[in-house]
């Protein structure tokens, strides 16, 4: 109990700090610049079972986040972002709390990086993604995200967007010895601008690979160069609210990933119709499970 209030509390200042990143000043919001007009929150469930859950496990639970962007170097029209969120789960299959009395998991993730969304046929991204979790031990890993897209036509965009790990982390499983990894990745997506301001995009790629780890057994088989195909989803509602969502897989799913979150997202700003439009709204979401696998060996 007490670790969940103090993870409550750690989310709670991650996302004071996300709010007083945003510029004091309001501007106009047809620059994209006010005070609110480029910060979103959000709410909604999410589902996740990757190579970490020892072939035994899947968690579904809660996840809250807040994301916002700002002017970095006004004059080559580059901005920054910065974002927290948290992911409060519960095992979703009765086998791993018989063996090691894990129920539950908790994720606090972080998202700071700088982008650049003009000239309007032109976008580029990189941030660096942390990851804080308290699982059947605790852990802390790290990636760099980015990302590069081209208008070819009109509300249509292609690119590419990666991930590559950096910083893996060491535990236990009672007394057997594990090691988590971020998995790195790269993907071709497609993004369409609907005439409501909808947005979706899918996407395939390619996946460093993972171990196919099942706690009961012994064997430790890896899948090396596996493919990746998933979606996101922003569809306004109004001005202040749209739905937002996004998943991701990593083949073959039995022994991949299967990793979902679809929930509410709040603009107090009134700029969920402009987030396409605003030259400086956050051009990664904040981290979540669909962008960051994570893989496990023993």
């Amino acid at each position: 109990m007490m670790r969940s209030v103090r993870d409550v509390c750690v989310l709670g200042i991650s996302m004071a700090i996300v709010l007083a990143a945003a510029p004091v000043r309001a501007q106009t919001s047809q620059a994209g610049t006010g005070a609110l007009e480029n910060l979103d929150l959000f709410v909604g469930p999410d589902g996740s079972k990757q190579p970490q859950d020892l072939g035994i496990n899947a968690n579904m639970g809660i996840r809250v986040s807040g994301n916002v962007g700002f002017p970095l170097v006004p004059g080559l029209n580059i901005g920054a972002q910065v974002g927290a969120a948290g992911n409060f789960s519960d095992a979703a299959v009765h086998v791993l709390d018989q063996i090691s009395s894990t129920s539950s998991r908790r994720q606090i993730f972080f998202t700071a990086g700088v982008f650049n969304r003009t000239p309007r046929k032109l976008s580029w991204g990189l941030a660096y993604d942390h990851l804080v979790e308290h699982y059947f031990d605790d852990f802390q890993l790290g990636q760099f995200r980015g990302q590069l897209g081209y208008e070819a036509v009109r509300d249509n965009e292609i690119g590419v967007w990666f991930t590559k790990s950096v910083k893996g982390a060491d535990g236990k499983l009672g007394t057997t010895p594990v090691r988590l990894d971020p998995i790195s990745q790269g993907n071709f997506f497609y993004r369409h601008i609907w005439a409501t301001h909808a947005q979706t995009s899918a996407w395939i790629g390619v996946a460093s690979g993972h171990h196919d780890v099942v706690w009961v057994f012994p064997a430790n088989p890896r899948d090396e160069h596996v493919v990746v195909y998933g979606a996101d989803l922003h569809m306004p509602l109004s001005d202040r609210f749209a739905i937002t969502g996004a998943a991701n897989f990593l083949t073959p799913t039995a022994t991949g990933t299967v990793d979902a979150f679809l929930g509410v997202a709040f603009y107090p700003g009134r700029s969920a119709m402009r987030v396409d439009r605003n030259k400086y709204a956050p051009i990664a979401a904040v981290a979540n499970n669909p962008t960051f696998p994570v893989n496990l060996h023993r």
